[in-house]
């Protein structure tokens, strides 16, 4: 025991004090839920596709677990026969998100954009929690998707009176449905849950640079810069934020008419500049799955942007989206391809009464020919679309809901479809009553 070294109380104490402030300089470490991986040769197991065939469509998308232990959700897509969607998802098993803030997917694309999906225990596969997966045709790319973006859909369809359970999620999957023929492709990594506060997709700050450095150092914004220095912008844009700028391109301001750019840089124009530069920026930090879930955006000019996914492409009013969620230090760019102009107003939304006898008659002739299924689907949607109308009675809302709890209990798509049939007549003639109704 002579060889062994001897500390005296305080120099333990000492090390100890000495330990404690070093680990508590130490990052805390994300806590992280692995989703889905694919280094083992058996993880196809757990997936399975469904495509629009379910609906008469005859679009083809499949999977398969490659070499390099990544998963290839591959396939065409077809409008044909009111076709347009391909997906892959795993089977039903207890995820529990519990406690997780947002999903990380590291994928490789072609350049469209997918849905990623998540749907809780017992849902009925007409629905889903849905998300934007925007992709760089060839570049591998780790996106980080709130799980707030995650918003109850059905064919498209935003059913936003229901938040997702990340206790319940019990299934995840992709989808393409932007409404584009061709083939397409996507290779997935892996896909993890984790708790860290969810910054900008594809992202995080970059190392403090504000958004006028961002856009100085990618050297494609000159004329926008000088713009906003003519504006005299540049010190917003560089401020606290946080801002979301809708950033065009060089390429973009040349294609405005001949000497544009030049008049609006003259001092007397100064103000119908700022003007346009304004209706290019937006208060607060919007991602592009905040974008897309709005619909629109409210610009510091004042004017109200269109945002929508369209023909396999994001539009942005009348611009094109470049590249999306391009972090700075005080906000994030969307780069698009045009000088923006006012969006054109929306088409009115149908009446209940409307979409019911809509559905009713999409829905018989599925039901006929032997695609219960599609059928209980379509009544499915429909029903959730009622209850956040405001022209609905209580007690319909009522009535609907029991109608879709009741026909998720049932195991099979005709006793689904009829049950959800029976909701939708009630709530028709209900409709009809109030609009025969005297008024006093």
């Amino acid at each position: 025991m002579k060889n062994m070294k001897s500390y005296s109380p305080t120099r333990r104490g000492i090390l100890a004090t000495i330990f404690v402030a070093v680990v508590a300089q130490l990052p805390l470490l994300a806590a992280q839920q692995e989703l889905a991986a694919f280094a083992a040769a058996d993880c196809v197991k757990l997936w399975t596709s469904v495509n629009d065939g379910v609906m008469g469509g005859v679009s083809k998308g499949g999977f398969k677990r490659s070499e390099q232990g990544t998963l290839l959700f591959s396939g065409e897509l077809s409008l044909e026969r009111n076709g347009g969607f391909a997906s892959i998802r795993t089977q039903e098993r207890k995820l529990d998100l519990s406690g997780m803030g947002a999903i990380v997917v590291k994928a490789r694309g072609d350049g469209r954009t997918y849905w990623v999906e998540l749907r809780e225990a017992g849902q009925m596969g007409a629905s889903s929690y849905r998300a934007y997966l925007p992709t760089t045709a060839g570049e591998w790319r780790e996106t980080r998707i709130p799980l707030a973006d995650f918003k109850l859909q059905a064919f498209g369809r935003a059913l936003p009176f229901k938040a997702l359970n990340p206790a319940a999620v019990a299934s995840l999957g992709f989808t393409l449905a932007d409404k584009k023929a061709g083939a397409f492709a996507l290779e997935i990594e892996s896909v993890k849950a984790t708790d860290e506060p969810a910054g900008p997709a594809g992202g995080g700050v970059q190392g403090g640079k504000t958004l006028v450095d961002v856009a100085t150092a990618a050297g494609g914004f000159k004329t926008l810069l000088a713009a906003a220095t003519a504006a005299d912008l540049v010190g917003v844009l560089a401020g606290e934020g946080p801002l979301t700028v809708l950033a065009p391109t060089d390429e973009a301001f040349a294609k405005l008419p001949a000497g544009t750019v030049e008049r609006l840089l003259k001092p007397e124009n100064r103000e119908q500049l700022a003007a346009i530069l304004k209706n290019h920026v937006i208060a607060g930090r919007v991602t592009l799955a905040k974008a897309l879930e709005l619909g629109e955006a409210s610009t510091l000019e004042g004017s109200k942007i269109a945002v929508s996914f369209t023909g396999g492409r994001v539009r942005i009013g009348a611009a094109t989206l470049v590249t999306a969620d391009i972090a700075a230090s005080n906000g994030i760019i969307h780069v698009i391809d045009q000088v923006l102009i006012p969006a054109a107003p929306e088409a009115s939304a149908p009446s209940p009464a409307g979409l019911i006898e809509l559905a009713i008659k999409r829905g018989v002739p599925l039901f006929n020919k032997g695609d219960a299924a599609a059928c209980a689907a379509l009544y499915e949607v429909t029903c959730e679309a009622l209850l956040v109308m405001t022209e609905v009675t209580e007690k319909s809302r009522e009535e609907l809901g029991k109608s879709l709890a009741a026909a998720r209990a049932e195991a099979t798509p005709r006793n689904q479809a009829w049950i959800l049939r029976d909701g939708l007549d009630r709530a028709l003639t209900q409709l009809k009553k109030i609009a025969a109704a005297p008024t006093r």
